[in-house]
């Protein structure tokens, strides 16, 4: 054929061609509605999707069945996880955004987490007042002499948030404004006025990345030797309350094993499978073996998240019972505390409850909360929710 007839038949035909295109797209998300033609991974949105509404005769729920409707359609319309995952793709990789105000990328690929105004925070933008400073006192004062009154030991573990172990690879802009952080404030003030056993964790890991990186670049949580360096300095905290526990294991007592892992919380939040460059974790060389821990929602008994329900470890040959309230960071010590201790308890929240301790019986009880959360949390509700007399 002839390439000016056959781009003349194509010039002429143009609408019509159009027309097709403008058909097709409109019914491909009803074709992947019921064919499923959509293959790409469902997206970790950290909620559950809206269900299609229950349509009944009840006149209250038929008034809520628009809204229903609405939301069920926001969650499920037709090509949402290819379209959503092609939109974080192209902020990430041609823009150098982040589809996600709570996610910061930052250099060299590392991602950070900004919520809970972890900018000002880092910035110093953001600090404790005097009455702050005053009631953070107060509570672990109260909580320390209470546990002292039962012959118990106490012991307040703060680990640093990503951004403080790695400013480094923060973005250039993101500089210090202020002189102190929040945790700086606290600390100093504390070493001034009270005697409660507090362990900043920040030094024992500036010092060990020198050795091996100790977060994930694409979570927000330290890797197993980050978590390693942590348990070593609560041991070490703990030995001089109870000198018969015993030293932490050495690092010679692991090897380091590498494997390729996709994925971490940020990277998931950003909609990518993001691949764990240089990923390694501990493993105990022979003989050394763990304790296994064991789920018991009897240890406290309320409505848990599934993956925030109480454990415990058991060691017949420790010494000591320890009872934690904690946050995710303290998961990565289980194995390693469960080989020093004869029970540990451990309680995913930051305020008391004086039953399970009594109940318990521990010969030492920690806090563990992490930079960010303690940053926002308020000492006077705690207080107010521990009910200690």
């Amino acid at each position: 054929m002839n390439p000016a007839k056959f781009f003349n038949i194509i010039n002429k035909n143009v609408p019509l061609l159009q027309a097709a295109l403008f058909l097709i797209a409109l019914w491909l998300p009803t074709l992947d509605s019921f064919f499923n033609l959509d293959k790409a991974p469902w997206l970790n949105e950290k909620r559950t999707p809206a269900t299609f509404p229950e349509i009944t005769p009840n006149i209250k729920r038929l008034l809520t069945l628009p809204a229903g409707l609405e939301a069920y359609y926001n969650d499920h319309f037709g090509f949402r996880r290819r379209l959503i995952r092609w939109e974080q793709h192209w902020k990430q990789d041609i823009f150098k955004e982040s589809s996600r105000p709570d996610v910061m990328i930052g250099r060299d690929g590392w991602l950070f987490l900004t919520s809970m105004h972890m900018i000002e925070h880092y910035r110093g933008l953001k600090t404790f007042t005097p009455d702050e400073l005053k009631s953070w006192q107060s509570l672990l004062e109260k909580r320390r002499d209470w546990l002292i009154q039962r012959g118990i030991k106490y012991l307040f573990v703060i680990p640093p948030d990503k951004h403080s172990a790695y400013p480094e690879y923060l973005p250039t802009w993101m500089t210090k404004m202020g002189t102190e952080t929040k945790l700086d404030q606290f600390l100093a003030y504390m070493k001034v006025h009270s005697t409660v056993e507090v362990l900043d964790l920040r030094p024992a890991l500036l010092d060990a990345k020198k050795t091996a990186r100790t977060y994930l670049y694409t979570d927000t949580h330290w890797n197993s030797y980050g978590g390693f360096i942590g348990y070593q300095s609560v041991m070490r905290s703990l030995m001089l309350q109870l000198p018969d526990l015993g030293e932490p294991l050495p690092l010679e007592a692991f090897e380091f094993t590498h494997f390729q892992e996709t994925g971490g919380d940020l990277s998931t939040m950003l909609g990518q499978e993001m691949a764990e460059r240089e990923g390694f974790q501990l493993t105990a060389r022979p003989p050394l073996q763990f304790p296994t821990a064991a789920e018991d929602i009897n240890i406290y008994a309320k409505k848990w998240p599934k993956y925030m329900e109480p454990f415990y470890t058991e060691n017949p040959s420790g010494k000591f019972k320890l009872l934690m309230f904690h946050d995710s960071f303290s998961n990565a010590w289980v194995p390693f505390l469960g080989y020093h201790f004869k029970r540990v308890v451990y309680i995913w929240q930051y305020n008391w409850n004086s039953s399970v301790i009594e109940k318990e019986t521990p010969d030492v009880v920690v806090d563990e909360i992490l930079e960010r959360s303690f940053n926002v949390a308020d000492p006077k509700k705690l207080m107010e929710e521990d009910g200690l007399p």
